[in-house]
């Protein structure tokens, strides 16, 4: 059986990073419309009901931040994405006792110290592994023909825009471009054919 629920923990990490990148904008909300104009355009023309929850649930949550109130948000939808997506891959499971059930579980959310940290310091690495967990989840999640239509589709690519914009500060800060690039003229060293295959 290749499809299960997502490990916890993972949830916890994509949860944290979301809810620790939000509310450290000056404007959450504003982040939050900024992800979502990352998204896909289709996406965007097709699912104005999916737009409009989104952005109901997310402002609702980044108006409470002061607690984990957004961080609950987006754990919560990441959790039940993942059961809808098990349930239609495994209706026969309804039939079996709650915990038998593919889905089963007892998962609470927990702040990771650890992501915390990945966020606060731009760890490259962290997000990386955080990259990797979203892509797992999304993996686990998506068989529901309806999953794009929920505000959990918007969320996915709103934890992406986090982990590219944290990365983009780490790297490139204050000199990051935008339209300005000029490309660096290049070494023209010649290299032998035979150099590369040279044993040593």
């Amino acid at each position: 059986m290749s499809a299960h629920l997502t490990d916890q923990d993972c949830l916890n990490a994509l949860a944290t990073l979301y809810g620790e990148f939000y509310k450290k904008q000056d404007d959450p909300q504003r982040a939050i419309d900024r992800a979502y104009y990352h998204a896909p355009t289709t996406h965007k023309l097709e699912n104005f009901e999916c737009e409009r929850i989104a952005r109901l649930l997310l402002h609702e949550a980044s108006q409470t931040h002061k607690g984990l109130a957004l961080h609950k948000v987006v754990f919560d939808h990441l959790l039940e994405a993942n059961i809808n997506s098990l349930k239609y891959l495994y209706p026969r499971d309804e039939d079996a006792s709650p915990t038998e059930r593919i889905w089963y579980n007892n998962y609470e959310f927990k702040k990771s110290s650890t992501v915390t940290k990945w966020v606060a310091e731009k760890d490259p690495k962290g997000l990386m592994q955080l990259w990797g967990m979203l892509k797992g989840w999304e993996y686990q999640s998506c068989e529901d023909p309806t999953w794009q239509d929920d505000a959990v589709f918007q969320m996915k690519y709103q934890i992406q825009y986090a982990i590219l914009n944290l990365l983009e500060d780490k790297f490139c800060g204050e000199d990051n471009v935008w339209t300005s690039w000029v490309d660096p003229k290049l070494d023209n060293h010649v290299i032998n054919i035979s150099d590369m295959f040279a044993t040593h």
